[in-house]
């Protein structure tokens, strides 16, 4: 009789990470689903020949298990606080992030453990000098401050905060009024103690290399990228080779093969040099940052030493489903990180695929770019679900920065850190030349994502169509695979099946008959974009801006906050704006055209419209003429022009003379779209709508603007007398300075029973409508 197989067999841990995920996923709001899939996936099982009946327990197990882990770790989230307290005692256990006069940390609250998410404006270049040499990981200090909810997406497909900081099993952000660092004390352990190193190498790295040295340096050794320059970052995810700043499994491969090597040839047996790498993983985990690409690549490896010290047969996909498994059971809300889905998705797919289908393949270079392919594939459902892009040139970008980065800065870098550690100096002549190499690769890297097709926009994926890129991908390799085992080249028709989600993306506008009016909410500041049906038209009113205040050089930032990049820009991509069709510019303050550079630099724009005056600000004009070097037509508006689209009409009523106040010089734009007119008045004030009423006669309308963000000395009583809206929009920041918007503008709309939305207490405010009717909804309820 033969024995009856019971445990997981040489590749068999797949199928119980597969379980493991469904287990934690079963604990979310579609139960039945998840439930029903591991139903399936048990039916499967049982037909596999090489799967014994016995392991079906193991299985079962198995999830039960991380239902109960992903139980435990939901019950487990809860806060202490009322959000009335003023005085915390806060330890600081993370790194702390100091730029320019914002000092900011993830923290505990004494003696409760709770974290919070620690904000503090530096009030002084002598306490950011004290803040940066006294605040490292295990410090302690008294602070008073207020407690506040942090804020959820404000605006549709938008950065969640509310919900990323819940991820970190955090509840509160805490804005400190007084930081008193003379009652700071130290509380070290073994975790805060390598924490703090890792804070002083990277301050170290920072004072004494060349700039772009010293970013690249603190990205590939420790894992810090706050020291790269946002736009050559941004130019390195634009070619699809971002992930070669952060450190990755490649990273932890080379430097414990690096390591391995030099201890054999200066004599270490093979067994000790094994134990040295097991107890150096861990430790080098932490002092890069615990980032999920480091920890899964420190456990595989870890695992794979491991089992081969104890004699067990593990194949590396045995490892990478042994780590998977590991991570979420010790902190199971890590697979909504996005660090952890691409790490993961990549690994799973090279392991699997790659062996059979790199066999294909002779060339160093044919195989690094079927593997590149192979990993840009895999992690595309993440990738687009995150950017809503998708570099187009990414596999030739890999292919040419890979090598470059490990053969040679990667080395170069650890050289030249280990010489400044000991020397705490490199030679002048060297450090010029590894300067002006990473400056020429920068530069490159910039280069080449201003080509047209660098990266393709395609926008947030349909829910079904997402399900199908899913799908298709795997079945894509598996054929792919089929094709290769019987030595046999695949048609090219097979690589389009998994692109096909996204093309259908790309089309789907030119099928949709709904249009809509978005008032994002950018802050203090007014951006509008109008969506017509069928892809008709992409008009966008204002990009939203902060007005500048006159800071001192210590207080400068290196990616000072612009709504532009940080709402608008991503916003347009998740709906999958590629080219807007004009972009309107009111006037020129800051709050209403401050994001029309970030805007030009990563959307196409046909045409600009800003108004016909005599004078301009400085920064209007700096973006008309960014805009001509960027090949977009310049429109001068007056009133009496506009333009017609199949499903609406648009025309511009103000400004009527080139000189005058700014606010008064508006652009006023009159739209007949969804059913409704709307009236959309930029900053115009009280002065500027009695001139408008004086010169257009019957203004009769639906929905109003509100002009000036609702300032008192806007929305006159004659004005709202004369147009009737039904429904009034402001856009005005939360707790913004200015008061806004006035009780006097309130009082008067309500006194015409004017229904009321404001982008400070309801975010973003949406009108989507098909043909003549539509409806109004929020973001925020």
């Amino acid at each position: 009789m033969k024995p009856i197989a019971f445990g997981p067999t040489q590749g068999q841990l797949f199928y119980f990470a597969a379980v493991s995920l469904l287990g934690l996923m079963t604990m979310t709001d579609n139960q039945f689903v998840y439930g029903s899939l591991f139903l399936l996936v048990i039916i499967l099982l049982t037909k596999l020949k090489n799967f014994p009946p016995a392991n079906l327990l193991l299985v079962a197990s198995c999830y039960l298990l991380f239902i109960t882990a992903g139980y435990i770790d939901s019950v487990h989230f809860g806060t202490e606080y009322t959000g009335r307290e003023r005085s915390f005692l806060i330890l600081f256990d993370e790194e702390i992030q100091v730029e320019g006069d914002l000092l900011f940390a993830y923290a505990k609250a004494m003696p409760s453990n709770e974290k919070l998410a620690v904000r503090y404006r530096i009030k002084s270049v002598s306490e950011q000098e004290s803040i940066q040499e006294l605040l490292i990981p295990g410090m302690s200090c008294q602070a008073s401050g207020s407690l506040n909810s942090p804020s959820p997406a404000r605006n549709p497909n938008a950065f969640d905060y509310q919900k990323y900081l819940q991820l970190k099993k955090i509840s509160w952000t805490l804005d400190v009024d007084t930081l008193s660092l003379e009652t700071c004390s130290k509380q070290t352990s073994t975790l805060t103690a390598l924490k703090a190193f890792r804070q002083k190498e990277i301050a170290r790295i920072k004072d004494m290399l060349p700039k772009e040295t010293s970013a690249l340096a603190a990205a590939l050794i420790f894992g810090e990228r706050n020291l790269f320059d946002p736009e050559t970052e941004r130019s390195y995810q634009k070619i699809g080779i971002v992930h070669l700043l952060a450190i990755s499994g490649l990273h932890v491969g080379l430097l414990t093969g690096m390591m391995y090597f030099i201890f054999i040839r200066v004599g270490v047996t093979k067994e000790k040099t094994e134990i040295l790498l097991m107890a150096f993983l861990p430790i080098y985990a932490i002092i890069t940052g615990l980032a999920p690409p480091v920890v899964r690549a420190a456990a595989m490896l870890m695992i794979l030493i491991g089992s081969r010290r104890l004699s067990l047969r593990m194949t590396p996909l045995d490892a990478v489903c042994a780590a998977f498994m590991i991570m979420i059971l010790v902190q199971p809300s890590i697979i909504y990180d996005t660090g952890f889905q691409l790490s993961f998705a990549v690994s799973f797919s090279l392991v699997i695929s790659a062996p059979v289908i790199l066999k294909a393949f002779h060339s160093f270079i044919e195989q690094t770019a079927a593997a590149s392919f192979i990993a840009q594939l895999s992690s595309l459902p993440v990738i687009l679900s995150t950017f809503y892009e998708v570099s187009a040139i990414s596999v030739f970008a890999n292919l040419l920065f890979v090598p470059l980065f490990s053969f040679v800065l990667l080395p170069l870098l650890l050289i030249s850190y280990i010489i400044l550690s000991f020397d705490g100096a490199l030679p002048e002549f060297y450090l010029y030349l590894l300067e002006n190499l990473i400056h020429g690769v920068n530069l490159l890297a910039m280069q080449l994502s201003e080509l047209p097709m660098s990266a393709l926009i395609i926008g947030k994926l349909e829910p079904i169509l997402l399900i199908a890129l899913i799908v298709l991908i795997p079945v894509f390799f598996f054929k792919w695979e089929e094709f290769v085992i019987k030595k046999s080249k695949p048609p090219l028709w097979l690589f389009v099946v998994p692109l096909m989600p996204l093309v259908m993306q790309i089309v789907l506008p030119y099928l949709n008959p709904y249009g809509q009016v978005v008032f994002l909410d950018v802050g203090q500041g007014d951006s509008i974009f109008i969506q017509m049906p069928y892809n008709q038209g992409n008009y966008l009113i204002d990009t939203g801006g902060v007005t500048p205040f006159v800071k001192e050089n210590w207080q400068q930032r290196v990616d000072p906050y612009d709504p532009g990049k940080k709402i608008l820009v991503p916003f347009l991509k998740s709906e999958g704006i590629r080219t807007v069709d004009k972009l309107i510019l009111t006037h020129g303050d800051a709050d209403h055209i401050g994001g029309a550079n970030a805007l030009l630099e990563e959307i196409g724009v046909k045409q600009l419209i800003v108004p016909r005056v005599a004078e301009r600000s400085a920064l209007e004009q700096e973006i008309i003429n960014k805009a001509r070097k960027k090949g977009t037509e310049i429109y001068l508006a007056g009133i009496g022009t506009g333009w017609k689209t199949a499903q609406g009409d648009f025309f511009i009523l103000n400004p009527s003379e080139s000189i005058g106040e700014r606010n008064e010089q508006s652009i006023v734009l009159r739209a007949a779209i969804g059913g409704k007119e709307w009236l959309l008045t930029g900053d115009l004030g009280i002065e500027g709508e009695r001139l408008l009423i004086e010169k257009i006669k019957e203004i009769d309308i639906d929905v109003l603007k509100v002009g000036h963000h609702g300032s008192k000395y806007s929305s006159s009583e004659l004005f709202l007398e004369e147009t009737t809206p039904d429904f009034a929009v402001i856009s005005v920041g939360e707790k913004n300075r200015y008061g806004h918007p006035g009780k006097e503008v309130l009082t008067r709309l309500e006194g015409h029973s004017t229904r009321i939305f404001r982008t400070d207490e309801n975010g973003a405010i949406i009108y989507k409508f098909k043909g003549d009717s539509g409806t109004f909804s929020t973001q925020l309820p």
